[in-house]
């Protein structure tokens, strides 16, 4: 089989040049793989990252640099594009992304599965990390119809076959998320775990507020909740405020001083915060609803290490 591999990055000049040696390495010694070919996405890093790869001069090995950055899920969908080979991997410049069980995640493709997702043995992360993840992936397995068998908390990288590759190229939406498109397109999807190692060098560039954009645009994206959720609040506020119509009538009849200006105070706030929280929903589906209908590109690339 023909091999794409997929790397987008992010100023990781010190990483990009090791991890592309030992993914060379590490394909040479697997039979299933005929041919291969890498591709590093530069999401318009500020550093030497394009430089170091096209100075690797080698005819298996292309760098794309995108005109602004995009975000990493942006970039590899950028490589996907670009991908013609019969199965894809998509992995990280870090060094993080174990590709020792490359070998048997090729195994599993051959077998019969479309997609096979590396998953991290545990995790190490700090504790607002961690309990992030799983409290999302807890609210996603509730919200869509995921893998149950699959554990997506601990899903770093993957490997898929062309025919997933052309369904996630066939979905043109911006305001998305990767991670969910390969969930939500179904498929046989499988896992092999591994040992995840420490950054090469460097920081990460996915932080907490980059987890909570990719949470949001998840649950928008593949759940109807954040729209129903309106109804769900309206029917709230129409019974609170039937029981509150009961309880001063009830007051009245029995001749006491119904209450003043301070519970009405709390009613009014507690009602306009509901519709404040209503109206933002209903704006931020407006909002994508208009990005997607200016019909931009997703990306521009600067230029490329072949040229």
């Amino acid at each position: 089989m023909k091999l794409q591999v997929v790397i987008p990055a992010h100023n990781e000049q010190e990483n990009i040049v090791r991890v592309i040696d030992e993914l060379i390495d590490k394909i040479s010694k697997i039979d299933l793989i005929t041919s291969y070919n890498i591709v590093v996405v530069d999401d318009h890093s500020s550093d030497r990252t394009f430089s170091k790869v096209k100075a690797l001069n080698q005819p298996h090995v292309k760098c794309i640099r995108l005109s602004r950055r995009s975000g990493s899920h942006t970039a590899i969908r950028a490589g996907l594009q670009q991908s013609t080979g019969d199965v894809t991997l998509c992995i990280s410049a870090d060094g993080q992304d174990n590709c020792n069980i490359l070998g048997e995640m090729m195994l599993k493709i051959k077998e019969g599965s479309n997609i096979v997702w590396g998953l991290r043995k545990k995790r190490e992360e700090d504790f607002r990390s961690e309990l992030f993840a799983r409290w999302f992936y807890f609210v996603l397995g509730l919200l869509t119809k995921n893998n149950k068998d699959i554990d997506y908390s601990r899903a770093d990288y993957y490997l898929m076959d062309k025919r997933v590759l052309n369904s996630i190229n066939s979905c043109n939406e911006k305001n998305t998320s990767l991670f969910g498109l390969l969930i939500w397109i179904g498929f046989n999807q499988t896992y092999v775990e591994y040992d995840r190692r420490e950054r090469l060098s460097g920081n990460s560039k996915w932080n907490f507020n980059s987890r909570v954009k990719l949470a949001k645009d998840w649950i928008f994206s593949f759940s109807g909740v954040p729209i129903k959720l309106i109804s769900w609040l309206g029917y709230l506020s129409a019974g609170v405020g039937i029981i509150y119509s009961i309880i001063l009538f009830i007051c009245a009849l029995l001749g006491k001083t119904s209450p003043g200006w301070a519970e009405n105070a709390i009613t009014i706030l507690i009602v306009s915060g509901i519709q404040m929280l209503m109206l933002g929903i209903v704006a931020d589906y407006v909002l994508r609803n208009l990005d997607e209908s200016r019909n931009r590109p997703l990306y521009f690339i600067e230029k490329e290490s072949n040229e």
